[in-house]
């Protein structure tokens, strides 16, 4: 986000009187008559290149007149401000107004200082004044300033952007200030389609998290969406539990049922079309979350569920800096589940599998036994994780150039043995005014990925004895540890090529350039044309050699190990190697015009855009390497394999749109935008391939209406109400068209004459449809933004209401057509939900700054439309209870019986009518009739949130900065459940014989338990196990010291800042045997969640 801040440009006085010269030389019209000078100021800036900086002193709406015809700014500004207090400087491009002062106190003194930001960097043209009076002055170049001030006074220093600081003067000659960020400016710039706007203008529902410099940025994040967790209401980020892995996101709830519900990312205002793993955190400055249909109208059929816009990184204006960045992390498993011990598994296996003694054991683990060698393969398979994470960059600025160039790279080993990842990515900046009215900008990004490896086992490694076997008798590492049970070593071919090769190298090319064209002739008009660029690269690859194969046998039968054995299994030896492709571009051509006419701002946008998208791979595949002898080659060898595969596939799919937005403001008060978007899509049938999207959005600011002045404690409202029609491309490419398959993989073949060779024939394998179309989804978005008590209390809230239509399904139809289903358009989904933002300034002075900020939303959703079908004829429109899908009810519903405990020694009716046994799971008899059948189903839980809620406070003491964010994700009257039946069942996977598993205190006579079933219980098709998934964690402590010493400044230092961060410290919840967050059980085979401790430094020269 762009805000006038820090360093301006380090002004020589050749360079100053060039730029005086170009305010007299630069020609506009001007015609302001009795108006405020907040009209003046919003005019100027309009029609020319130049931004106002005020002294606080000086009252903006005070009346001012002016007429000029193409006359230059610095003869406008004599004219206007003739016979004022008003005097005015031009400094670069910026104009600093202060008022006019003949004379002083005869009791005062001089005093100075120096003013910095949070980096250390000078802060020029900040305001220093005497409070309650007029006296004051601002920053020079290089953020100093003398003022001569009368005795006992509170010096008052304030900068757009930034939190403005009151000092008690006392005896003090000299003032060192140091500025924080305000985070929450009216004057904030929000990233729009297409465009910016001021927050304070905006009609549409925005988050932003500014991220550069903020405590956030020091945590190790090694994706770009990980910083977003927690900040932004509405968004759902979620975990990432694997090295280099890449978290899921949605906004604002669950539009499509079948379709993807992931939001548009658009980066630095082009839509991005590579991965989220491609943008590195570091070179991130700023994230805008358009969450409703009018902030998101502008990308059309894409926009549906939401659009992330990621801002990278600029050069500051003055002198060029050097930065660099150095963190290294330390990770550990999050609440690992804690499996049975050896006693506990020998208990639990044989009361599950009616054993009275443990002859169930197999020799090795009778051996471990007896020698008192337990294992536990959860502790084998973990590690403590490593990641590294180094940047250099180069930025700066002067008065027509902007540049910023970065290095990086990340090497990150996860807490499971083998889950490894490595990242080196560069980025080049560079934006230049040629002249007044052309401005062109260039950049570039290129990211290497190597996620090549195999990760260990988690499934074997929780199923596996405590007695299995690890390691042969020579030392060597067994392959089946358990013997002729049969289940594999979790570690066997991990970090081991002779038996198992895994590549996967990723590489990303990305270009952008854009050419701004202002007209000289019409004031206020603008062309801008972008041209985005992406190559996508990837080579991938598997391959299994004759040695990861190992028979069943005996534990100390090494002939199991031999060259002869391992040579009988050359023929299953075999492997594959893919080249995939990707490349696209994007075309905008933007059109803009603003103008201010008095009291009426009006901003006019028109956009053409389109983009392509095309994907390429070959595979080469190779089995059967017993007539080669050997697979020495591995995947470099496939060529060699007796039986050979080239298997070839592309695509491709192109968009077009066309889009308009205008938006009006009327005094500040009163604002309007509204936009529409016709869209065409290639991955849509031929008799829809085009959709219309309509906004509409409307804004009050009440503050400035007589009637609310008076209210002291209010200092700024603004309430708004939106309207809008966005689309959701729920289909692939080729969806909507009737496939075909030819060759072998078509299945029909004909044989002719003696040759023997068949001719092959085409089948048809699915049916088109002509008519799908866009999934549609219209919102309404209501709420207000406020600030109260003298910028100490800042409240938001958002209420919003939507319906999702004609939803994209693989429908069932009649198998007498010769196929089984096609896609359909129908359905319809409806979601609505409250979002609310509040942020305090507890504590804010000179030394001790405290912030709290609290984040709130809730979201429900509901099925009020499927397939539109009465078969049972009750009136009712069908619920599709095979998928889950009930009318009336949330799409997340879990549909079931209803658990009622466990079946006592003494529930005899219910065991006659059922069937059943004493230590079963006991059902709710829902039709009172005595026997549990399919008619006893019913809705009887939720797998989505309650609401969710998460408390941040900032605290800054003199050097020192603390950051803690604790997230909480709530459940209660049945949300957010999910069923863990392995916290139930003893055992672990009974699908198994002599499973590991969580320990349970199962059923028994003489322990009745009404929570556990019996040891001898495996399951049935009733039971789910249900669990809240709720928790509450603290998910971010950043702590960090900012060096400002002599001896910084004397070794050439700009910045100099050490910090410590901590994630997924500490979490509570009620779910068993794994993370709540990614609903994870003892046996899901899904890596962890890390905990995440690092330490690092920022410096800057």
């Amino acid at each position: 986000m762009f805000k006038l801040r820090r360093k301006l440009i380090p002004l020589l006085l050749a360079l100053f009187i060039f730029n005086s010269t170009y305010a007299q030389s630069e020609k506009i019209d001007l015609s302001i008559k009795n108006e405020s000078l907040r009209q003046l100021i919003k005019q100027i800036e309009t029609k020319t290149d130049y931004s106002f900086m005020l002294d606080q002193t000086v009252d903006q709406s005070q009346k001012v007149s002016v007429e000029a015809r193409q006359e230059s700014l610095d003869a406008i500004l004599k004219k206007a401000f003739a016979g004022k207090q008003i005097s005015y400087e031009v400094v670069g491009k910026q104009i600093i107004l202060k008022i006019s002062r003949n004379s002083q106190s005869s009791q005062s003194r001089k005093i100075s200082g120096t003013v910095k930001d949070q980096n250390g960097e000078s802060v020029i043209g900040a305001n220093v004044s005497v409070k309650g009076t007029t006296i004051g002055t601002i920053t020079d170049i290089d953020g100093n300033f003398i003022l001569e001030v009368p005795d006992n006074v509170v010096i008052q220093i304030s900068y757009i952007g930034y939190i403005t600081q009151e000092i008690s003067l006392g005896n003090k000659e000299h003032l060192d200030i140091l500025l924080k960020e305000d985070l929450q400016s009216l004057d904030e710039i929000v990233v729009i389609g297409y465009g910016t706007a001021k927050r304070k203008d905006f009609t549409g529902s925005v988050s932003s998290v500014k991220l550069e410099n903020s405590p956030i940025s020091l945590a190790t994040n090694t994706n770009a969406l990980e910083s977003l967790k927690g900040n932004v209401t509405g968004l759902d980020i979620g975990a990432t539990n694997t090295a280099g892995g890449t978290p899921s996101m949605q906004i604002r709830g669950q539009n499509s049922i079948s379709g993807s519900n992931d939001p548009l990312l658009v980066v630095d205002g082009v839509i991005f079309m590579g991965s989220v793993n491609d943008i590195n955190p570091n070179d991130i400055a700023s994230y805008d979350v358009l969450k409703d249909a009018t902030s998101a109208a502008a990308y059309g059929s894409r926009s549906a569920n939401g659009v992330i816009i990621i801002t990278t990184k600029k050069g500051k204006q003055g002198k060029p800096v050097i930065h660099f960045n150095a963190k290294g992390s330390m990770q550990s498993w999050h609440l690992k589940p804690e499996l049975m011990n050896g006693e506990q598994w020998l208990d639990a296996t044989s009361a599950a599998n009616g054993y009275s003694d443990y002859s169930f054991l197999v020799p090795q683990e009778e051996l471990n036994l007896n020698s008192g060698k337990e294992i536990n393969w959860l502790d084998e398979i973990s590690r403590t994780g490593w990641t590294q994470d180094y940047q250099a960059a180069v930025s700066g600025a002067g008065d027509r150039m902007n540049y910023y160039l970065s290095a990086s790279y990340t090497e990150s080993g996860g807490v499971i043995k083998g889950d490894d990842y490595e990242r080196v990515s560069v980025l080049a900046k560079v934006d230049t005014d040629i002249t007044s009215w052309l401005q062109i900008g260039l950049d570039a990004a290129y990211t290497r990925t190597d996620y090549s490896g195999l990760g260990a086992n988690i499934w074997s490694a929780t199923i596996l004895s405590p007695y299995a076997m690890m390691y042969r008798p020579n030392g060597m590492l067994e392959a089946i540890p358990d013997g002729t049970r049969g289940r594999g070593n979790p570690l066997w071919g991990i970090d081991d090529e002779s038996k198992k090769e895994n590549v996967d190298f990723r590489d990303n090319l990305r270009a952008n350039a854009y050419a701004v064209v202002k007209c000289p002739w019409i004031s206020g008009l603008s062309y801008r044309f972008n041209y985005a660029g992406n190559l996508n690269y990837r080579k991938s690859g598997d391959f299994t050699h004759e040695s990861y194969n190992v028979p069943v046998g005996s534990y100390d039968d090494d002939s199991r190990y031999s060259v002869a054995t391992q040579n009988s299994y050359l023929s299953s030896a075999g492997g594959s190697m893919a080249n995939e492709r990707t490349t696209s571009y994007v075309i905008d051509n933007i059109l803009n015009y603003n103008q201010v006419f008095g009291k009426h701002s009006i901003d006019l946008t028109a956009v053409a855009t389109r983009d392509y998208q095309k994907y390429e791979s070959q595979t080469l595949s190779g089995s059967d390497f017993a007539s080669n002898g050997n697979t020495a080659l591995g995947l470099n060898g496939l060529h060699y394999a007796s039986t050979q595969k080239i298997s070839l596939n592309n695509w491709k799919r192109t968009n077009i749109g066309y889009f308009g937005r205008a938006s009006y403001s009327f005094d500040d008060t009163y604002y309007m935008t509204a936009s529409y978007r016709r869209d065409g899509s290639s991955v849509f049938g031929a008799n829809n391939k085009w959709g219309n999207f309509w906004a509409i959005g409307t804004a009050w600011r009440i503050t400035n209406e007589p009637f609310i002045k008076g209210v002291a404690f209010l200092d700024d409202m603004k309430i708004k109400l939106s309207w809008g029609k966005n689309g959701n491309q729920g289909l692939t490419q080729y969806s909507t068209l009737s496939q075909v398959a030819t060759g072998h993989s078509g299945g029909i073949y004909y044989p002719f004459g003696n040759s023997g060779k068949p001719s092959y024939g085409i089948n048809q394998s699915t049916i088109g449809n002509s008519d799908l179309g866009w999934e549609t989804t219209e919102a309404w978005n209501m709420g207000f933004e406020s600030t109260w008590l003298n910028s100490r209390l800042f409240v938001d809230v958002d209420v919003y209401f939507s319906k999702t239509y004609d939803q994209i399904f693989s429908r069932s139809i009649p198998v007498m057509t010769g196929f089984a289903s096609m896609y359909s358009s129908m359905g319809k989904v409806k979601n609505r939900g409250v979002e609310a933002t509040v942020r305090t300034v507890n504590i804010q002075n000179k030394e001790f700054n405290w912030t709290t900020g609290l984040t709130f939303w809730l979201n429900r959703n509901k099925l009020v439309h499927l397939y539109g079908e009465d078969l049972d004829g009750d009136g009712k429109e069908d619920d599709d209870i095979g998928n889950g899908l009930f009318i009336g009810e949330s799409i997340h519903s879990i549909f079931g019986y209803e658990q009622d405990g466990i079946v006592q020694t003494d529930d005899t009716e219910y065991m006659k009518a059922n069937g059943v046994s004493a230590g079963t799971p006991k059902y709710v008899d829902k039709n009172n009739d005595g026997v549990i059948n399919e008619k006893d189903r019913s809705i009887i839980g939720n797998k989505a949130p309650n609401f969710k809620l998460n408390l941040s406070n900032t605290l800054q003491y003199k050097n020192w900065e603390l950051y803690v964010m604790i997230a909480g994700v709530f459940g209660g009257n049945g949300y957010y459940q999910a069923g863990n039946t392995n916290a139930y069942i003893t055992g672990g996977d009974r699908k198994w014989f002599a499973s590991n598993g969580l320990y349970i205190p199962y059923w028994t006579e003489a322990n009745p338990s009404n929570k556990y079933p019996s040891a001898t219980f495996t399951g049935d098709s009733y039971f789910l196990g249900l669990q809240s998934r709720a928790y509450v964690r603290l998910q971010d402590v950043t702590l960090s010291y900012t060096f400002n010493q002599p001896w910084v400044k004397n070794m050439g230092i700009n910045n100099f800042k050490m910090f410590i961060t901590g994630k997924n410290l500490a979490t509570i919840t009620g779910w068993d045997g794994g993370d709540p967050e990614t609903g994870s059980t003892a046996l899901s085979q899904t890596y962890p969640i890390m905990t995440n401790v690092s330490l690092g430094l920022n410096l800057s020269f």
